[in-house]
């Protein structure tokens, strides 16, 4: 699959499944996307290529995130104690992003009322602990 930015300057072409899809609460996120979650498709990092332009970086606090420079797109993190790299979950095509859970929910600004596991820290797929909050 191929995804591009908002101006189609940079292609970024997916190779492998997902390891995860979910909503990520925490305060990097939401201070980098300027929203109260972002939706993240984690894949493995060699499965996730930049094939056409070249996306700017920067680190807020822990991981490098990479963007156009042109449009603004966040692009997707670099997770490299993981071999992850997890893509901005509205570029992918209607109906690829599927959401199993949310994570760091202990640094929501609001309560969402859906059915998805709502995980105070990180999801145990990720060495967190099973322990959610109670909205």
């Amino acid at each position: 699959m191929r995804v591009t930015c908002g101006c189609e300057r940079i292609e970024i072409e997916i190779t492998a499944a997902p390891v995860a899809q979910f909503f990520c609460h925490c305060d990097d996120c939401r201070k980098v996307h300027g929203a109260a979650y972002v939706p993240e498709s984690v894949h493995p990092a060699h499965a996730v290529t930049v094939v056409k332009g070249r996306p700017a970086s920067w680190t807020l606090k822990r991981n490098p995130r990479l963007f156009c420079a042109d449009c603004g797109t966040r692009l997707f993190i670099e997770v490299a104690a993981l071999g992850l790299r997890g893509v901005n979950g509205c570029l992918l095509p209607d109906g690829a992003f599927q959401p199993q859970y949310h994570v760091h929910c202990r640094f929501a600004v609001r309560p969402v009322g859906d059915s998805l596991p709502h995980y105070l820290s990180r999801s145990p797929q990720f060495g967190g602990t099973d322990e959610c909050v109670d909205w």
